[in-house]
């Protein structure tokens, strides 16, 4: 089954996605329309829904019957859809995914939401003013990306941002660990672990950072330039650099915490 569709997006507001196993593909479209293209062994057209209402453009995976799951998986591949939408279009969009893998690529929106199962999330180049992003065990990985304001919350899974623009975010995790590479100018980070290792580096060091940063392991390593200190254990660093108006908070109950 193969199907392409094609909507104004002058007419719409919001995008809203409901797929269980299928991979899910978003890219820059060119032209200002918005494309959508689903490829799969399924049976019937049935199994994929499209429909407009209002301003709202619903996209649903239905394989909810044993006959549809077990045809899917005997072909030994999911089934993929993939969104061309056009460059910095003022949308919400959400993302409800179940197994399938998630990848989004060069786009530009105004908020953006992710509540994910099991399936592995990749972002480049997605640049968003809001980004909630709840993932129970799918790693989640972000590179060259920018958000304005982001809370991105798992369960069981690793968290990898890299060469990203992150502005206020909030991380948290249970037993994943955190990955900050290359990051660049924050107003406020903060990132909380149950027992997943936090390590953080900056591009630019930071020169106005107030800072909290500790762990239950009592295995905490900071590298700032020019540091104020008013504590500095083993297990916590607080304190400023510079005059301290931008805030990290980092806090793991057992994990090991680097930041440089």
């Amino acid at each position: 089954m193969d199907s392409n569709k094609e909507f104004s997006a002058d007419d719409i507001s919001k995008i809203v996605m409901d797929i269980s196993s299928w991979n899910i593909e978003v890219l820059v479209s060119s032209d200002d329309k918005i494309h959508v293209e689903y490829k799969g062994e399924a049976e019937s057209s049935s199994d994929v829904q499209m429909a407009q209402k209002d301003n709202t453009l619903m996209i649903q995976q239905d394989d909810g019957s044993e006959k549809n799951v077990a045809k899917q998986f005997s072909f030994g591949e999911a089934g993929k859809i993939t969104l061309h939408i056009p460059q910095n279009i003022k949308i919400l969009w959400e993302i409800n995914n179940g197994s399938g893998e998630v990848e989004l690529e060069a786009v530009a929106i105004s908020e953006f939401s992710l509540n994910n199962d099991s399936g592995y999330i990749a972002m480049s180049g997605l640049t968003a003013e809001s980004a909630k992003i709840n993932s129970q065990t799918g790693d989640i990985k972000i590179t060259d990306s920018s958000f304005m304001d982001s809370d991105i919350h798992v369960k069981s899974a690793y968290v990898t941002l890299k060469n990203t623009d992150i502005g206020k975010a909030d991380i948290l995790t249970g037993s994943g660990e955190v990955n900050i590479n290359s990051i660049n100018a924050y107003s406020s980070l903060d990132v909380e672990t149950d027992s997943g290792d936090i390590s953080l580096s900056h591009e630019t060091m930071p020169d106005n950072l107030s800072y909290n940063i500790s762990s239950g392991s009592d295995d905490v390593t900071v590298q700032f330039q020019n540091a104020e200190y008013t504590t500095n254990t083993d297990g916590c660093k607080q304190g400023n650099v510079g005059n301290g108006q931008n805030n990290l908070s980092i806090m793991s109950d057992s994990g090991t915490v680097i930041v440089k």
